[in-house]
């Protein structure tokens, strides 16, 4: 006679062991992200649509579920739960902020509670390094300046998976509707002693033509991006937020594209 289910032990894990485990694994987690990816492509995952949470009262806010469960050697279940709120950056705290919910396979109990904010950035950067380096690979000359469009803490993760998976530039960029953090990018990458020239750039039309690598990162609202002509040298450009580009905004000649909401 078979032995019956045993419901699994319940675990809460905080932020700060999130990001222990998580750092300095940037290769790793980016190999495991290429590897998720594989498994959905074979049709071993179930990824419904997401559902938005809105509110009248604060338009620019809202809060993301999304659900999915995922086959191979993991086989479990889950939950992201990740809101938005521009507004707290003026009150000097993250933006979004997010909690993972984790099921067993075999009996729908859940076993975890993590804090996701920091598993969410890693997994965008993650996607964002691993496309740059499948694009880039299709190029005569592998991109030597980046720029950086939008300056908070996605560019700061994207920057270190780049870092993590290979990729030294001659010339980082950084444009930022607020010069404040814009200039706290740029301080950042020159305290961690990040190699090559680090310009900090007013507007994003000399941002965007001075790249061969252009990340956009920011919570725009509404596309901003809208003359072609900027995107004329065919930059690779990673796209991980999600209203930058104008539909008319694609270059003449083919461009490299990457897309995730980062919440």
């Amino acid at each position: 006679m078979s032995q019956p289910t045993a419901v699994p032990p319940f675990a809460v894990i905080s932020g700060a062991q999130v990001q222990t485990a998580l750092q300095h694994r940037e290769k790793q987690i980016t190999d495991l992200v290429e590897a998720t990816y594989r498994l959905h492509a074979m049709g071993d995952s179930v990824n419904p649509p997401s559902y938005f949470l809105r509110f009248p009262d604060r338009p620019n806010s809202r809060i993301i579920a999304l659900p999915a469960s995922i086959g191979g050697q993991v086989r479990v279940d889950g939950l992201k739960w990740i809101s938005s709120f521009p507004d707290n950056v003026a009150a000097g705290i993250p933006r979004a902020s997010a909690v993972l919910i984790l099921n067993d396979h075999d009996t729908g109990y859940p076993f975890a509670c993590l804090e996701s904010s920091i598993i969410s950035a890693s997994r965008t950067a993650a996607m964002a390094a691993l496309a740059a380096d499948r694009l880039g690979r299709a190029r005569p000359e592998r991109p030597s300046r980046v720029g950086f469009f939008g300056t908070g803490l996605i560019a700061r993760y994207i920057h270190t998976f780049l870092a993590g998976t290979g990729w030294s530039f001659d010339e980082i960029g950084v444009h930022d509707l607020s010069a404040d953090s814009a200039a706290g990018f740029a301080g950042y990458l020159k305290q961690t002693g990040t190699p090559g020239r680090v310009a900090v750039h007013d507007g994003p039309e000399e941002l965007i033509r001075s790249s061969d690598m252009v990340v956009f990162a920011t919570i725009a609202a509404k596309p901003h991006v809208t003359d072609p002509s900027w995107l004329g040298h065919n930059p690779l450009v990673l796209h991980v937020s999600l209203r930058d580009l104008a539909p008319r905004s694609s270059s003449p000649r083919p461009t490299s594209w990457t897309t995730s909401s980062t919440a």
